[in-house]
């Protein structure tokens, strides 16, 4: 097992260290987002550990991270990061393949129904595709470049 350098929370809460006991991290970050059902695992986010944090003794949060929420119908991808002047910044990811100045109109749904938001059409990812952002930020930190970012105004 190699030293933990990112941090899970599952749900909105259950922080834990990404472990590669069961598999190596990137395989894991796949495997715990497919695995979301919009009831038992309706929510993944990830965000790397401070430097030089003993994460035996404490689970820190971050200001910078990617979550999603949803299930096997779709999920909703979101990243926070914090410009140079300390200003946090909540974006909705969309695909390279659409822009959409029109209000959004796809629902996503996830704890079993009771929490929803409104999308874009392109901001609708798959399991896979997101697990592939979630790997992408676990390797550099940022979601590719080619991926379109919405700004969240109520967060």
């Amino acid at each position: 097992m190699t030293t933990p350098t990112h941090i899970v929370q599952l749900n909105g809460f259950g922080r834990s260290p990404l472990v590669d006991v069961a598999r190596p991290h990137e395989d894991q970050i796949r495997f715990s987002v497919r695995r979301m059902d919009g009831a038992k695992l309706w929510a993944y986010s990830l965000w790397r550990a401070p430097e030089g944090a003993n994460l035996l003794a404490e689970i820190p949060f971050s200001e910078e991270y990617i979550q999603c929420a949803g299930d096997a119908d779709g999920v909703t991808v979101e990243v926070r990061v914090v410009d140079e002047a300390g200003t946090a910044h909540q974006y909705t990811v969309g695909k390279p393949t659409g822009r959409d100045g029109s209000e959004p109109t796809a629902t996503i749904r996830w704890d079993e129904g009771r929490r929803s938001t409104r999308v874009h059409s392109h901001e609708v990812f798959t399991l896979d595709e997101a697990a592939d952002l979630f790997v992408s930020y676990y390797r550099n930190d940022c979601v590719p470049g080619e991926y379109t970012l919405r700004e969240l105004s109520d967060v």
